[in-house]
């Protein structure tokens, strides 16, 4: 019995650690900080806030005059009345626009393509004189791709509030992570391009 006892007790020990090397601790999962799920509304709407101005500032922060302010173009339409020159110019700024999204949100692959889908679009349409700057002014890619990250990100968060509410049981309020405030498209001058884009 003394024997069963002792045996029963080495089986039980930890096994031994080496000298001078400490059990490695288990990895903790890497957090993405693009991912909007792990941001606080406030923080998805001041980058939101920093694209938005970035959009208007390339694509809308100025206004043919005698149109009550209904008209607006901004830096790369200017660049564009440079042929061939200004065309890549515009081209160079609306790609920086792009890494910026992707630096400020986790973006997937389909919107990525969506976004230099409009810029191909508004790059060669631009090429034609004359014609390729009025479409320009029309077309604003810069405030469409805006649009598709804004849309993506209140996708993105209103899904996991509707999952969050759906587990809740009957009769318990669903916890207050749940209640995200929405984040609109801003409203505007602009405000009839940035709906059609993310239509």
């Amino acid at each position: 019995m003394a024997r069963n006892k002792k045996q029963q007790q080495q089986q039980q020990r930890p096994p031994p650690v080496a000298a001078g090397k400490p059990p490695t601790p288990p990895k903790q999962p890497t957090v993405d900080k693009r991912d909007p799920l792990t941001m606080s509304a406030d923080e998805v709407s001041a980058r939101l806030e920093k694209l938005r101005k970035r959009a208007r500032f390339l694509d809308a922060c100025m206004y043919v005059p005698c149109t009550c302010h209904k008209v607006k173009f901004g830096v790369e339409s200017m660049l564009g009345l440079v042929p061939i020159v200004g065309d890549f110019a515009g081209l160079i700024l609306a790609f920086l626009f792009v890494s910026m999204i992707c630096g400020k949100f986790h973006t997937p692959a389909s919107i990525k393509t969506q976004m230099v889908l409009n810029i191909a679009i508004d790059f060669t349409v631009g090429l034609v004189p004359i014609l390729g700057d009025i479409f320009d002014i029309a077309f604003k890619a810069n405030l469409r791709n805006m649009a598709l990250i804004e849309r993506h990100v209140e996708r993105q968060r209103r899904s996991t509030q509707a999952a969050e509410m759906g587990t809740a049981a009957p009769g318990v309020k669903a916890p207050a992570s749940a209640y995200i405030p929405r984040i609109p498209i801003k409203k505007g001058a602009t405000g009839r391009v940035l709906e059609r884009a993310a239509a």
